[in-house]
């Protein structure tokens, strides 16, 4: 695997605090000391964790209840500079929820640390006084432990957070071959967040939208041969990916031209009609995990396009984006196919997406059905070029 300064960086964020407990001699003030601390650390892990799940119930699952409640007392000018800023709101909000969270659990934990903590360290101390010393060192390393789990959460947390707004293809990379990263934030952070940053679609990672010039693969062809690009100036144009061109890639069909139009109705707006084709794909075509995963060991083995996505069902990110070229061209929309950078909630990597044409507001949407299927709202997004960077336009109709 070689070194990985995202593993490492965890793992000595962990065991740091811990060797630091093992190291510490036994002393009646210490003992205190580190009781008191274990409750501290107990306490601002359980805070942190509620106040990032509390955020996620206010600001991203609101429909009901209590929540609902508390989102409406929200200022209206707030709301909409948050809308859409998934990761903004947790790091603005998720403090000022903590410092509430603090306080009511401090009127708690004041009383405890009087009556239980303060005999009971010194109960334990007596008792450790008398153990050997591989047993005080214990003792020492377990109080720190949730203090560890604390400072790995909040580590991850910040790579999460820097990933998504900051570029670093070496540190990506390391995120991306993590274990420890990918392990920590699948059952740590994942199920917490639960926002755009945690949308958990692939990306393509072997470069096959961006690589000007490449090594050859087992079949002796290089990646631009592969991917069959031309390139104009710095702009990096693709002639035809897995075999198609992109030309027919986006060809249509009666019934794929008829699905749009009944998807749209009797709607007049470009806009609308542009969201209508957008929610439907995304709603209808299902993610093809296998397809993402070995498509860059055998480029040529999966079909692509617009006539493959509406007839299985399943596509990678070309796939969507051809298919909504498709639909949007049944219905007179003007739109565009974009390739760039996105970031799948845990790597960047490579990828398709769309922009159309609004005659109504005379200007581009961005939109992002791939995206958009892991049930988060990717259509004209606020802070849309968050996750997609580096966007270049491989054609327009």
């Amino acid at each position: 695997m070689g070194f990985n300064a995202v593993t490492v960086l965890l793992a000595a964020v962990f065991l740091i605090p811990l060797a630091a407990g093992a190291a510490r001699g036994p002393s009646r003030r210490k003992m205190l000391d580190s009781m008191g601390s274990l409750l501290d650390n107990v306490e601002l892990l359980a805070g942190f964790l509620l106040s990032v799940y509390l955020t996620k119930k206010i600001f991203f699952e609101n429909n009901s209840g209590v929540f609902a409640l508390i989102y409406k007392w929200i200022p209206g000018r707030l709301k909409d500079f948050l809308y859409g800023r998934d990761v903004l709101t947790y790091i603005l909000i998720v403090p000022i929820i903590l410092l509430f969270v603090l306080l009511i659990l401090r009127i708690f934990t004041t009383p405890f640390y009087r009556h239980v903590i303060e005999p009971l360290s010194e109960a334990i101390y007596r008792k450790t006084c008398e153990a050997g010393r591989f047993i005080r060192s214990l003792t020492g390393a377990l109080w720190q432990l949730p203090k560890a789990i604390l400072g790995v959460l909040v580590c991850t947390l910040i790579l999460n957070f820097s990933g998504y707004y900051f570029y670093m293809p070496k540190m990506a990379k390391w995120m991306s071959e993590s274990g420890l990263y990918q392990l920590i934030y699948q059952n740590a952070l994942h199920p917490i967040l639960n926002s755009n940053i945690a949308k958990q679609i692939p990306v393509i990672v072997n470069d096959s939208f961006r690589n000007l010039t490449g090594g050859a693969d087992q079949n002796g062809e290089t990646i631009v041969e592969q991917i069959g690009k031309r390139i104009i100036g710095d702009a990096v144009i693709i002639e035809y990916f897995n075999g198609v061109t992109i030309d027919e890639a986006i060809k249509s069909t009666p019934e794929i031209d008829r699905t749009a139009a009944e998807i749209v109705g009797d709607e007049e707006s470009d806009t609308k009609k542009a969201y209508l084709i957008y929610k439907w794909v995304s709603k209808n075509i299902e993610y093809d995990f296998e397809k993402a995963e070995n498509i860059v060991y055998n480029t040529w083995k999966y079909k692509s396009g617009s006539i493959e996505a509406f007839n299985t069902r399943k596509g990678i990110c070309f796939d969507y984006s051809c298919l909504y070229i498709s639909m949007c061209r049944a219905v007179g929309l003007k739109v565009r196919l974009i390739t760039g950078l996105g970031y799948s909630g845990t790597s960047w990597g490579d990828h398709a997406w769309n922009q159309v044409w609004s005659e109504e507001e005379q200007r581009w949407i961005n939109l992002d059905t791939t995206f958009g299927s892991s049930g988060k709202n990717y259509f004209d997004k606020p802070d849309f070029f968050v996750d997609h960077r580096d966007g270049q336009i491989q054609g327009e109709w």
